[in-house]
């Protein structure tokens, strides 16, 4: 007689209409809350971005921290930046061209105008000003193109 009350209550639960799907893609992963516009640094030979407390910023604001580096934080963190300090660059939304630079005094040398970087450095332009026009636009990272010298328009998962 006690068996009763519970078969019709499981029967109620299990009736509720609600049949199994198999997986459903609900597309990228969640990645939380960014505040502020992303900068990518390097670790590992891996680009990551970081957020700093600040923002939305331009592409070239973002550029402009990026070009100072990481903070003391971030180098505890292993991050660092593969972009010369005496690199001169024109950037805006769409993307970045070398500026003729003249030799500069870094850590006491003279270091001659950067004329080429190296991949890691461009990858870290490229993401940085795709995450600041992407802020500014609605868009995702990775459906932002910019114009890198000599080699056309790319996104950052060009990068990856």
């Amino acid at each position: 007689m006690r068996t009763w009350p519970l078969a019709l209550l499981l029967a109620a639960c299990t009736a509720c209409g609600v049949s199994p799907t198999g997986v459903v893609g609900a597309g990228e992963a969640a990645r939380g809350f960014v505040d502020g516009t992303p900068l990518y640094f390097v670790r590992n030979d891996r680009l990551v971005p970081v957020s700093r407390p600040v923002g939305p910023l331009e592409a070239a604001e973002a550029v402009e921290l990026l070009i100072g580096g990481p903070t003391e934080k971030e180098l505890d963190r292993s991050l660092a930046t593969r972009l010369p300090k005496n690199v001169a660059l024109r950037v805006n939304d769409g993307g970045f061209t070398l500026g003729r630079g003249a030799p500069m005094p870094v850590d006491g040398r003279w270091l001659p105008p950067v004329t080429r970087l190296s991949r890691m450095a461009t990858g870290q332009l490229v993401c940085t000003i795709a995450a600041a026009t992407a802020a500014k636009r609605g868009m995702t990272v990775d459906d932002v193109r910019v114009t890198v010298p000599d080699k056309g328009q790319v996104r950052c998962k060009d990068f990856d």
